[in-house]
């Protein structure tokens, strides 16, 4: 743990603009970087639940860094996007089976649209012959 406080003291933090409803409260950080203005590494402010009529938040945080290749071709590791994702499609899906919804299933399929997405990606970048290069 020692290691994440030096990492959070000498690396630059903004806050994205992007909230989660129904708060007005700033919770999601990202590291800057000059390549990408922040893209591979999260902080998330923890969360207690929905009490006394708003978001209940705590000051402890959860970081999730993603994985980088860096333009001299050194990675640094972290997890996929796909990886999150197939995590929330989980939750929601053991989440829907106990409390369904409407909601639910469309964010379900919101889910797994990505998911598609992200196949097609890779599928058309392997075709090409640049998955896993820096090229468009």
């Amino acid at each position: 743990m020692l290691g994440l406080y030096k990492w959070r003291e000498v690396a630059v933090v903004k806050s994205i603009d992007a909230v989660v409803y129904p708060s007005d409260e700033p919770t999601i950080s990202v590291v800057d970087d000059a390549t990408y203005g922040g893209a591979h590494c999260y902080v998330i402010r923890e969360c207690l639940g929905f009490n006394d009529g708003k978001t209940q938040y705590v000051e402890t945080e959860q970081v999730i860094r993603f994985v980088r290749k860096n333009d001299d071709g050194t990675m640094i590791p972290g997890s996929q996007s796909e990886q999150l994702v197939l995590a929330l499609l989980d939750r929601h899906e053991k989440l829907n089976a106990r409390f369904p919804s409407e909601q639910n299933a469309k964010m379900i399929a919101g889910l797994r649209m990505f998911l598609e997405a992200c196949e097609e990606r890779v599928k058309n970048r392997m075709e090409r012959g640049v998955m896993g290069e820096l090229k468009k």
